[in-house]
């Protein structure tokens, strides 16, 4: 009996360490209030390697880029099941083919189906011009449609986007071109103007939950490519499926990488932005600023830098953020420094909402 008890004393005071250390483990996790370091998702050449990323209806993320950018001619999808501490290998999406590719954007509709958007270039003689195009999946980028594209008139050499489609129905998408704002109507396979008409640039373009648009426009109308600078706004709101707008005069400088806005589930805005040199034009830094009033006001006091290398981000970086979980945001950028631990590539930041004060509620 005596060594009976003594058995039972034992496991119990293992049960009891593992019980501790769970929880202290639970608790570490909870509570940890900073960026985690650089997570590799793949390592890449140069040029515009332009990732895109989103959340799948599954909880998977998935990253897409250019290995080798500037006209590559595949892009790579990465995956991760564990909120971005690990990526599978990359691997080319099958679909896409004949195409010298500018990378696009990634977009989870509200049916968890998967919009993967890119551009074409294509040239002939002194004429440049890009084909904008797209293929869906169905089940959480497996496998993906066939290539569709969009029937726009007047291509240019600016007709493409970066952030994701703003999904105003099942069948309506706004589409945010650099050189011109448009709905694309699925079901009929046509477009027509949004909203007043006006174009907002190549910049992100959301909706809240009170379906209050905002968009990132730094003008009131964008010039293309570049020109003398319009009425400066620095953000745009609507109230009225954008029918009418106004100034914001709250975000920050747009530069060439532009910044990236996400809506978490709470209702709260995130800003990705840019941190430039004083007086040249490099991107030193990444750094995250909520807003809890719809981007009236955005909560700078307690921005979060995720990435500060101390030197510039080579190639620009082109951070996009997404809500991972209550409690997390992870944030996809390339950095093609050579000089890095393991060269060039594409990288991811998870940021717990704790590391914002003050803290958010679930």
């Amino acid at each position: 009996m005596h060594r009976r008890s003594l058995f039972c004393l034992i496991l119990f005071y293992i049960g009891c360490m593992s019980a501790c250390l769970s929880s202290a483990h639970a608790e570490k996790q909870t509570t940890q209030k900073t960026p985690s370091a650089p997570i590799r998702v793949s390592t890449v050449i140069g040029g515009h390697i332009h990732p895109a990323l989103c959340r799948a209806a599954n909880g998977d993320l998935l990253a897409v880029y250019n290995e080798n950018g500037g006209g590559g001619k595949e892009l790579l999808i990465s995956r991760s099941t564990d909120g971005g501490l690990h990526w599978s290998t990359s691997k080319p999406i099958p679909t896409i083919k004949d195409c010298s590719i500018y990378p696009g954007s990634l977009t989870t509709l509200k049916n968890g189906e998967i919009v993967l958007h890119w551009s074409c270039y294509r040239v002939e003689g002194d004429r440049r011009w890009r084909v904008p195009q797209f293929c869906t999946s169905k089940d959480h980028g497996i496998t993906w449609s066939p290539v569709t594209e969009i029937p726009l008139v007047d291509l240019t050499n600016y007709t493409c986007l970066r952030h994701p489609i703003l999904e105003l129905d099942a069948d309506r998408w706004v589409c945010p071109f650099y050189d011109r704002t448009v709905i694309y109507h699925r079901k009929t396979n046509s477009v027509y103007p949004f909203g007043d008409g006006r174009n907002h640039g190549m910049v992100p373009l959301v909706q809240t939950a009170d379906g209050i648009f905002i968009s990132g426009a730094p003008q009131a109308s964008s010039p293309v490519p570049v020109g003398k600078p319009g009425q400066m706004v620095y953000g745009l709101r609507s109230t009225d499926q954008g029918k009418s707008w106004q100034a914001l005069n709250n975000l920050p400088y747009f530069g060439v990488a532009g910044y990236d806005l996400t809506v978490l589930k709470n209702g709260t805005l995130v800003l990705t932005s840019i941190l430039y040199g004083v007086g040249r034009d490099d991107e030193w830094a990444f750094e995250l600023t909520l807003s809890h009033d719809q981007g009236k006001t955005w909560d700078k006091t307690n921005s979060v830098i995720i990435f500060n290398p101390g030197r510039p981000v080579k190639g620009r970086g082109w951070p996009r953020t997404v809500q991972i979980d209550a409690q997390t945001l992870g944030t996809l950028f390339f950095d093609l420094d050579p000089k890095q631990d393991g060269g060039p590539g594409v990288f991811f930041v998870r940021t717990p909402l704790a590391a914002f004060q003050p803290s958010l509620k679930d």
